[in-house]
């Protein structure tokens, strides 16, 4: 039985209601709006599958109603009625974008064709547009590990799939916190819905707010038209929300609210929106110590922290080094026939306690695959801290019996600090591809420098 709600945009009352009902009969949802005044107001407080527009329409003509819709909801079709019989004009409707035209009078069944076919398209255009998601991302599909703990995560996050509570990832970065959202997002039933992602680190606030629940045309100077947010783009599927601890306390209320009961307002709106998407966050900090320090809502954190699920770091699952690097080296190499690791090369890999992550691995071996001559990617190729490259088994640091000396030892923050500095040197202090080089944001870089006081005449 097709299913879809409709708008039905004419001045005409009688003849809204008779269509109303009969449309109704057919087991379809239908409001009406009379004016453009009134179509604003439903567009923006409902979520509509087709709207059926009559182009004699009162404030506005037909046209730039259509043209409006077209801009401003653009996921929204629209079967144009008219009682004019003007070819000129019905190809005019159909270059901005209608997806049919249909004169009156006309019998009932004909308009059910219509839909029908307008609403198979729609359908049609959905499911092409997540294979060709899913096709691109492929190798992204799961997540990759044979350890204990990633088994078991994955068995914790495909039971938490099934249900519709927010979720609090947690783990350091690099970790795959997003490939692990995306993961419980495909494994839900809001799969064949979208999955929307947004980085919370790398917008300010007014972005953030904007990004999320979108704004009314002269919201602000450079607001020409109506937006539509991500959470009514999301509307039925996900929204990730990657590093929510470093959404500021401003923003924070409004996340708040929306999760409480789905509601929203656009920026510069005055209506109350509703949409029902599950909400994902993730975070490399303790929220717990957020809250302490009074940098995160203890409320928000309450919300959003219903299921928790930690991904442990890839020096906690060495059992998964080589495994990772063998399917970056497949993915990355530009020959069909990928290279292979040294056995020192390996070793240096499982001796490295990689500060970040996943991440820092897969740029490790796309540097390598780079720079490697031949079919063989040996130690040198890695770009490793020289600790490693001389043999020192950096997994034992900060362990008893070991035969070196504490002086000849590095802590994890001395370690990173010297591996930071020298992939900064190596790229002449370019910091937005040395971060991109060490698998983290351009943010957490800039917070790195000024941690460790790094210079660049140092």
């Amino acid at each position: 039985m097709l299913t879809c709600k409709i708008l039905l945009a004419d001045d005409d009352v009688e003849f809204c209601y008779t269509l109303s009902e009969q449309l109704k009969d057919k087991g379809l949802s239908v409001d009406s709006a009379p004016t453009y005044s009134s179509i604003e107001k439903q567009l923006k407080a409902n979520q509509y599958d087709l709207v059926l527009l009559d182009l004699g329409m009162p404030e506005k003509s037909g046209l730039e109603i259509l043209r409006d819709i077209k801009l401003n909801y653009s996921s929204i079709d629209v079967v144009i009625l008219t009682g004019q019989n003007d070819t000129k004009q019905a190809v005019e409707c159909m270059r901005c974008g209608a997806a049919d035209y249909i004169l009156k009078p006309y019998m009932i069944d004909e308009l059910m064709v219509i839909i029908e076919r307008v609403m198979q398209h729609k359908d049609l255009l959905n499911k092409t547009e997540v294979f060709e998601k899913r096709s691109e991302q492929k190798y992204r599909s799961k997540m990759i590990g044979e350890s204990e703990q990633i088994n078991r995560l994955l068995s914790f996050a495909e039971k938490a799939a099934n249900s519709d509570s927010n979720i609090l990832i947690e783990g350091e970065t690099g970790t795959g916190k997003e490939l692990l959202a995306e993961f419980i997002h495909r494994n839900s039933p809001r799969a064949g819905k979208p999955f929307v992602v947004i980085n919370c680190a790398s917008l300010p606030d007014q972005l953030i707010e904007s990004e999320l629940f979108g704004y009314e045309r002269g919201a602000f100077t450079d607001a020409k038209a109506a937006k539509q947010g991500l959470v009514e783009i999301a509307n039925g599927g996900t929204i990730f929300l990657d590093e929510i601890g470093e959404m500021s306390l401003v923003i924070q209320p409004k996340i708040l609210r929306f999760l409480e009961n789905g509601e929203f307002r656009r920026i510069g709106g005055l209506t109350g929106l509703h949409s029902k998407v599950r909400v994902i966050g993730a975070t490399n900090r303790n929220l717990i110590n957020e809250v302490e320090a009074k940098t995160f809502r203890q409320d928000l954190l309450f919300r959003i922290n219903v299921i928790t699920l930690t991904i442990p770091p890839l020096r906690e699952r060495t059992k998964d080094i080589l495994l990772l690097a063998q399917h970056f080296i497949k993915v990355k190499s530009p020959v069909r026939s990928p290279k292979s690791l040294s056995d020192d090369a390996k070793d240096a890999l499982l001796s490295y306690r990689f500060p970040g992550n996943i991440r820092e691995l897969e740029h490790i071996i796309e540097r390598a695959i780079i720079f490697s001559e031949g079919d063989i990617i040996r130690q040198a190729n890695l770009f490793l801290p020289e600790q490693v490259k001389t043999g020192k088994n950096l997994s034992s640091i900060g362990k008893t019996g070991t035969k070196e000396s504490d002086s000849s030892l590095l802590s994890m923050e001395d370690l990173e600090r010297q591996h930071i500095l020298k992939v900064l040197e190596m790229n002449g202090w370019e910091q937005m591809k040395s971060a991109q080089l060490l698998g983290i944001s351009l943010k957490t870089l800039y917070n790195k420098i000024k941690k460790y006081g790094l210079r660049q005449d140092l």
